[in-house]
C-alpha cells in the first residue's frame, strides 16, 4: 500500500521533469512538435468543435434539453437506466465529438441535476467522436475510402451503446419516479424559464464558456503532441515497440506498426495517420485499429475528458476502463463487419493448393478476435463485482 502511494505521488512528478528535460535537451523537435499541435487544434479541432459548443452551451441555458429530456425520459430510463436529460447529452456528443460530451455530463452532475451514478452510467457511453472526424479526417482524408468511414462510424456508436448497456445497472439507486403528467412539467419549466437570464446574456456566456473549453483543449493536445515526439527522438517507442514485437512474433506484427499504435495511444489523430501511411499491415487489421484508437480517444482526450470529470465526483478510473471497453467493442465490431466481406476470399484461398496461405495463418487469422472476446467476458466479470 506504501508502494502504491509513493508511486502516485511521484509518478506524476517524475513525468513532468522528463517533459522538461527533454525540451531543454532537444528544443527542435519540441518546437516542431508543439507547432504540430497547433495546426491539429486550428485546423481541426477549432472548426469543427467551436460551434457545437457554443450550440449545445446554448440549448442548455435555454431549458431546450430540459424540455426535451422529459419527453425522452420513458426511453432512456427503460435502456440505459438515465434520465431523457442524460440521454440527450449522447446526441450532442455523437453531433459535437471529443471532449463534449463528458463536459456536459459533468455539469449535470455539478450542478446537481444527476446522481453520482447516473453520471457514471452516462459519461460510460456518451463521451464519443464525431462524424466529421470519423468519415471526413480519416475515413477520407487518410484511408482513402469515404465508405469505411461511414462503417467505421457506426461501429463507433454502436460499441458506444453497447457499453452503456453494459454499465446500466452500475450502482445501487433506486430507479427514477415514473412521471405521466409531461404537459405539467413543460409548463413547470416554461414558468421558470421567465425568471431566468435574457437570451443575449445566456448566449455571450456561451460563447465564453466554449472559447475557455478549446483553449483548454488546445493545451492538451499541444503538450502531448511534444510528449509523445520527445519519447520518440530519445528512441523510448522504438525500444517500446521492439519489445512488445517480441510478444506478437507469431501474429506478424512489426515494431512500426506496433509505434504507429502507440502513437494513437497518445494522440488518436496522429495515430490513425501514421497507421494509413504503412505498408505491411493488412487493411482489415488496419481499420480494426484505427477504429478501436478513436473509440479510446488516446491520451491526450483522455486528459481532456478527465479534467472536466474529475470536479466531480464522478471515478476516472472508471471512465477510462469505459473508454477501453468503447475501443474493443469498436475495433471487434469493425473486424466482424471487414470479415463478412473476406470469408469468401479466405475460403478460395484455402482451396487454392499453389497458394501460400496455410491452415496456420487462418487459425492466426481468426485467433485475435476469440482472443479479445475472452479477455471482454474477463472484464465484465470484473465490472460486475464492482458494482456488486
Amino acid at each position: 500500500m506504501k508502494l502504491k502511494k509513493i508511486i502516485i505521488f511521484f509518478a506524476p512528478k517524475l513525468i513532468v521533469c522528463f517533459i522538461i528535460l527533454g525540451i531543454i535537451l532537444a528544443p527542435k523537435t519540441a518546437i516542431k512538435a508543439a507547432k504540430e499541435g497547433i495546426s491539429i487544434w486550428i485546423n481541426i479541432l477549432m472548426p469543427s468543435l467551436l460551434p457545437f459548443i457554443i450550440g449545445a452551451n446554448l440549448i442548455t441555458s435555454l431549458k431546450i434539453v430540459d424540455i426535451l429530456g422529459i419527453l425522452i425520459n420513458p426511453l432512456t430510463q427503460k435502456i440505459f437506466n438515465v434520465s431523457g436529460k442524460s440521454g440527450l447529452i449522447f446526441a450532442i456528443s455523437m453531433v459535437s465529438g471529443y471532449p463534449v460530451g463528458s463536459k456536459f455530463a459533468s455539469d449535470l452532475r455539478l450542478e446537481n441535476k444527476i446522481s453520482k451514478y447516473e453520471g457514471q452510467r452516462l459519461v460510460s457511453f456518451c463521451s464519443t467522436s464525431g462524424p466529421l472526424f470519423i468519415i471526413g479526417s480519416v475515413g477520407t482524408g487518410m484511408l482513402k475510402n469515404p465508405k469505411i468511414g461511414y462503417l467505421m462510424l457506426i461501429c463507433h456508436y454502436l460499441a458506444a451503446l453497447s457499453v452503456g448497456l453494459i454499465f446500466r445497472n452500475y450502482g445501487r439507486e433506486k430507479k427514477f419516479p415514473h412521471n405521466n403528467n409531461i404537459l405539467s412539467d413543460i409548463k413547470e419549466i416554461v414558468y421558470n424559464s421567465s425568471k431566468s437570464e435574457d437570451f443575449f446574456v445566456c448566449f455571450g456566456k456561451s460563447v465564453v464558456n466554449g472559447v475557455n473549453t478549446l483553449l483548454t483543449i488546445g493545451g492538451f493536445v499541444i503538450i502531448f503532441s511534444v510528449f509523445f515526439e520527445i519519447l520518440y527522438h530519445f528512441k523510448i517507442i522504438d525500444f517500446v515497440s521492439r519489445f512488445i514485437c517480441i510478444f506478437l512474433a507469431p501474429f506478424k506484427i512489426t515494431p512500426n506498426i506496433v509505434g504507429a499504435f502507440i502513437s494513437g495511444l497518445f494522440e488518436m489523430t496522429i495515430g490513425c495517420n501514421n497507421l494509413s501511411q504503412i505498408d505491411n499491415i493488412s487493411y482489415t487489421l488496419l481499420i480494426s485499429f484505427c477504429s478501436f484508437l478513436i473509440a479510446f480517444s488516446g491520451l491526450s482526450i483522455l486528459a481532456q475528458c478527465s479534467s472536466f470529470i474529475g470536479k466531480t465526483d464522478i471515478k476516472v478510473s472508471l471512465y477510462i476502463f469505459s473508454k477501453f471497453l468503447h475501443g474493443l467493442f469498436a475495433g471487434i465490431f469493425t473486424y466482424m463487419f471487414l470479415q463478412f466481406n473476406k470469408i469468401y476470399l479466405v475460403s478460395n484461398i484455402l482451396i487454392d493448393k499453389n497458394s501460400n496461405y496455410t491452415y496456420y495463418d487462418f487459425y492466426v487469422d481468426h485467433f485475435t478476435p476469440l482472443l479479445i472476446v475472452i479477455i471482454i467476458i474477463y472484464l465484465f466479470t470484473y465490472l460486475r463485482e464492482l458494482s456488486s
